[in-house]
This record gives C-alpha cells, sequence and structure tokens, in this order.
C-alpha cells in the first residue's frame, strides 16, 4: 500500500518521450500545485496511493516510467473504478484528466501492461488551462476528429509555447486530416498538397529545437529527420572513396 502523500511545493517537471514511428509527449504542468506526488520501484504486481479531493475539482493524474509500460486507474471513494488509462499522447506512459465526482478520499492504482517492475513517478495535480486544452486535442485526435484537432492544438501553443508535444500533436492532426480526404490516394508524403507538408515539417522543427534547448538531442536529430522526408528532401549519400589510380603495367623486356 503506497503512502498518503499531500505535498504543496512545486510541481517538478516530468517529461517522458517514446518514439514510435509517430511521437508524442506528455504536457509538462505549469504552475500548479500537488496534491501528491511520489516515486517508487513497482513489483510485478501494483502499488496504490490515496488522496483527498473535492467535488468538480479537475485534475491531471500521470504515472510515468522508463522501464515499463505504466497503466493507471483511478478508484472513487466506494472503491469504484472511474478513470483507467494505459497509453496517452501517442507515448506509453498514462494520464488521466478527470473532474471529482464527489469529495472524499481517492485512489490511485499504479501498474504494468505486462506484469513488468521498475521505477516510476506518480503525480496529482489540478488541472491547468494547458492540459485541459491539449487534452481537449488529443481526445479530438483519437476521435479522428482532425481539423477540430488542429484547432485545438493551435491554441493549446497559444497558451504554452514551450512544449514539444503540442507541436508533434498538431502535426500529426495536419497529416491525419490529410490522409481521410485523399483515402486510398495517400502514397506518403509526396501525395500531400506543399502547405500541408511545410506545416507537418514546421511543427517537426519546432519540436525538435525545444527538444534541444531540454537536453535531447537523439529525438531532436529523429524529428528532424522526420521533417526532411517531409519536405521531400532526399538524404545526403554517404560520400564515395577516391579511386585509386590504375597501376602501370611492368615493363617488359622482349
Amino acid at each position: 500500500m503506497g503512502k498518503l502523500a499531500q505535498l504543496s511545493g512545486p510541481v517538478g517537471l516530468l517529461l517522458t518521450a517514446a518514439l514510435t514511428g509517430t511521437v508524442g509527449f506528455l504536457p509538462q504542468p505549469a504552475a500548479a500545485q500537488s496534491l501528491l506526488q511520489q516515486e517508487g520501484t513497482l513489483a510485478p504486481m501494483q502499488d496504490t496511493y490515496s488522496f483527498e479531493g473535492e467535488a468538480d475539482q479537475t485534475l491531471t493524474i500521470t504515472l510515468t516510467s522508463s522501464e515499463f509500460d505504466p497503466v493507471l486507474s483511478l478508484l472513487d471513494p466506494d472503491g469504484e473504478e472511474i478513470a483507467r488509462n494505459d497509453d496517452y499522447a501517442s507515448v506509453l506512459d498514462s494520464t488521466i484528466i478527470i473532474t471529482l465526482p464527489e469529495t472524499g478520499s481517492y485512489t490511485v492504482v499504479a501498474t504494468s501492461f505486462s506484469g513488468e517492475g521498475g521505477s516510476y513517478a506518480v503525480e496529482v495535480h489540478p488541472t491547468t488551462e494547458y492540459e485541459q486544452v491539449f487534452d481537449r486535442a488529443v481526445q479530438l485526435f483519437n476521435s479522428e476528429d482532425y481539423t477540430d484537432s488542429v484547432e485545438a492544438f493551435t491554441a493549446a501553443i497559444a497558451l504554452d509555447d514551450s512544449q514539444p508535444s503540442v507541436y508533434l500533436g498538431r502535426a500529426n492532426a495536419y497529416l491525419g486530416a490529410a490522409y481521410l480526404a485523399l483515402g486510398e490516394n495517400f502514397a506518403g508524403p509526396q501525395s500531400l498538397e506543399p502547405e500541408v507538408r511545410d506545416a507537418i515539417a514546421t511543427d517537426y522543427e519546432q519540436a525538435a529545437a525545444l527538444l534541444k534547448e531540454q537536453g535531447k538531442p537523439d529525438l531532436a536529430a529523429s524529428l528532424e529527420e522526420q521533417a526532411q522526408i517531409f519536405r521531400l528532401v532526399e538524404p545526403e549519400p554517404a560520400p564515395l572513396r577516391p579511386a585509386e589510380p590504375p597501376e602501370e603495367p611492368a615493363n617488359s623486356q622482349s
């Protein structure tokens, strides 16, 4: 059983990224006070943590790990599961954003997808405006409402333009909208209108620049490569070795 934790200090920034074809990043909480912030090591089972919540309070709950695929669930004061998440915004980490239905003691359950164990961090804090808008964009994307998803990601950028996740989300929404429009005629980036390719590549490049600032050069380089694909830039070939001069035939004597 996890230990009850009430924290009043500023939230630590938690950013976890996984590159799996398309890339996504959990949004970082900004200027929110934590109700719960814990780190632990999960054996092949589950851990639980409790916190006190109030009716109509909107909270963000995150479970992050670099060692296993986390699964997160929330139990109400009666012990009934009211929310569950496995992967969020194209990453393996889990996030629940929820408005609490009643006042009481809630339980966060931390477990893993395949029964693995390892180190993790769990956090509960009041949802920021950015997180609410970002979550709306994610839900619209998941329902394949890509046009409205683009607008929601753009609104999130207006609130906080320092998050790689929001640029990646918008790039994927641009791509999803184009894919639906083209249907069977979609054959890759070359099928897209130039302005769509440019918008996708620009968002990848902006996310890469932010990742470099955050000390993540490998992920940044991967995104820069994806941007080049959408700009239809062919990778530079490896330099050729200079040809060896032909050997002169030995003088023959008659």
